[in-house]
């Protein structure tokens, strides 16, 4: 759905196109996504703005509290790359797990697992379902697994 929106502004914006692989190329390199493409004409809101209020909120926020802002981002702002934020982000807003799990199990040298990002992402999914009724994968996310939360818990 986010890769239609995305060719639909390339299809608006490239005057000529003959293929769809035209659409994807841009000063003779072929981009990976129609996403990409057009992040490279410049017709995307940079995501620097976003990437700032994240900065700040880890340094001074609680875990919970960076994953609504992550949350309010997505699901509102619409950042041309979510999954960058989430790559850059994501132990910021995972501390939370790691510290419980730490208490948990009795192992303070424990670090973020991938059932512990998948948590995270699981929250965070939850707050957009909130927000505006969307999935992570509806907002160029990648879902998280929820049957491994059943065995989280």
């Amino acid at each position: 759905m986010v890769e239609c929106y995305y060719l639909r502004l390339l299809l608006v914006n490239v005057v000529g196109p003959r293929s769809f692989e035209d659409l994807r190329t841009v000063n003779g390199h072929l981009c990976a996504t129609y996403r990409e493409a057009c992040e490279h004409l410049g017709l995307l809101e940079n995501d620097a703005c976003w990437d700032s209020s994240l900065q700040d909120a880890s340094i001074v926020s609680f875990s919970h509290q960076i994953r609504m802002l992550f949350a309010i981002i997505i699901s509102i702002c619409f950042p041309s790359n979510p999954i960058e934020l989430w790559n850059k982000y994501r132990d910021f807003m995972t501390e939370d797990f790691l510290i419980r799990m730490r208490h948990h199990t009795g192992n303070s040298d424990l670090i973020i697992t991938l059932e512990m990002y998948n948590e995270a992402l699981i929250a965070v999914e939850d707050m957009c379902l909130t927000i505006a009724n969307k999935a992570l994968v509806q907002l160029g996310m990648i879902s998280p697994n929820r049957p491994m939360h059943d065995f989280f818990d």
